[in-house]
């Protein structure tokens, strides 16, 4: 996330509007310039090269992009590095080991430095460079990727802009049209607080304001969705950790055919918030295709449903469910083999509130639907309200144990017969 300060100067404020300072083709000759820099120091303490950084480049600069641009850089050496560990022991286990013996020998400094390099199979020299090699001050720059170019570095930074200003939001809006389930898919995996209608209907322009809705301002297709989405200065706990996930939906939204983002952002201090519209064509460039699961959660979950429940077929993703102009995206289906009346949705919810737990409870009673499962995680819980007390619930750490998700069908079936009740 870039530093307020820095997001100051990379945006202008029109109105009540953010117009963010995208890098352009213009900028490459000197985002050259400065791949070249880091290309000299590959080896090198990273603190050496910012120094040098200080410096003005050989080709002219706008100073702040050039900060943005090393924000960038720097944390595709760090991920480098990271997967390419350059030190010959993890400096954990070098500290560990030599703190140690260390605590228990009288011997002078090198003879505890070389006995224990002799033990761990290094050298003196190799133990004593890995000692604090995972400290910043002491990272050392590493190769770049060799297919990175100017042009990406400009849109990475753009998109560095952009998803920093959406972590300072409040609310955001996302009208998209073609391809909306892998957007929803995404926002599901994060488990961002969000709910989904169809977009169906022209809608006219709303001042944005602090506690009232984002409103888009364009005629969308009958295929077209709408997703509105908490914000993270909406939320009291995990925000920063909310902001990541809220922000790892931006690059999603170019496997849309179309999108328009409008989020009401803090970008000052104090309350008063402005308005970042976001449009397909925009230079944000496009995230990585999701794979068939959505999580290690979702995976475990499925295999150990099906070993658990042999009468019941699990549908992955089944169809949206309309209700008035709301579309819910059920993150499974159940389906018993033996009846074919007896079938269940199940969410798996991430960051939640009671309020937006309500809401969508409120919705399936819309489309008349209350065989619904909650998969809740126990850690997410964002505001000081409590669950429901209608809903049908089970929380979970890091795995759902699908035992607790047939005691919640059985104990319905049950009351059910007792009362009456027909199967929905």
């Amino acid at each position: 996330m870039l530093p307020r300060a820095l997001l100051q100067v990379s945006s202008r404020i029109e109105g009540d509007r953010i117009v963010p300072h995208y890098f352009t083709a213009r900028d490459e000759p000197w985002l050259r310039a400065l791949m070249d820099e880091y290309a000299g120091f590959v080896g090198r303490k990273q603190t050496e090269l910012h120094e040098r950084l200080r410096e003005p480049l050989a080709t002219r600069t706008p100073k702040f992009k050039l900060q943005i641009a090393i924000q960038v850089l720097d944390a595709l050496s760090r991920a480098r590095a990271r997967a390419r560990p350059t030190a010959a022991v993890a400096p954990k286990e070098a500290r560990a080991a030599l703190f140690r013996a260390a605590a228990h020998s009288y011997a002078e400094r090198d003879a505890v430095l070389h006995s224990v390099a002799a033990s761990l199979g290094v050298s003196a020299v190799e133990l004593e460079t890995a000692l604090f090699a995972d400290l910043r001050a002491e990272q050392r720059v590493a190769e770049l990727p060799k297919d990175l170019c100017p042009s990406r570095i400009a849109t990475d930074s753009n998109l560095a802009i952009v998803t920093s200003l959406i972590r300072r939001a409040s609310h955001v809006r996302i009208v998209v049209s073609g391809n909306s389930r892998a957007l929803v898919r995404h926002a599901r995996l994060v488990g961002l607080i969000c709910s989904l209608s169809c977009a169906e209907r022209r809608e006219k322009n709303a001042r944005v304001a602090l506690g009232e809705p984002l409103v888009a301002a364009r005629q969308v297709p009958p295929e077209g969705a709408t997703l509105d989405i908490s914000g993270p200065f909406a939320l009291f706990r995990h925000t920063e950790v909310y902001g990541r996930a809220l922000a790892s939906l931006v690059p999603r939204m170019a496997w849309c055919n179309e999108f328009e983002l409008t989020a009401a952002c803090a970008l000052g201090r104090g309350s008063q918030l402005s308005t970042l519209v976001l449009r397909s064509g925009d230079p944000i460039g496009a995230g990585r295709e999701l794979v068939r699961y959505d999580s290690r959660l979702e995976e475990r979950f499925v295999r150990d449903f099906r070993r658990a429940a042999p009468d019941w077929q699990l549908i992955r993703e089944p169809r949206p469910v309309a209700s008035g102009k709301t579309l819910i995206y059920p993150d499974f289906e159940l389906v018993h083999r033996q009846d074919g009346n007896r079938r269940w949705l199940l969410e798996i919810v991430g960051f939640w509130t009671g309020k937006y737990l309500r809401e969508k409870l409120a919705n399936l009673r819309l489309a008349s639907i209350e065989n619904l499962v909650l998969c809740i995680d126990q850690k997410r819980h964002c505001a000081e309200d409590d669950l429901p007390p209608e809903a049908k619930a089970i929380r979970y750490k890091t795995r759902i144990d699908p035992r607790a998700v047939l005691a919640i069908i059985e104990r319905d079936s049950v009351e059910r017969d007792s009362s009456g009740r027909a199967p929905r």
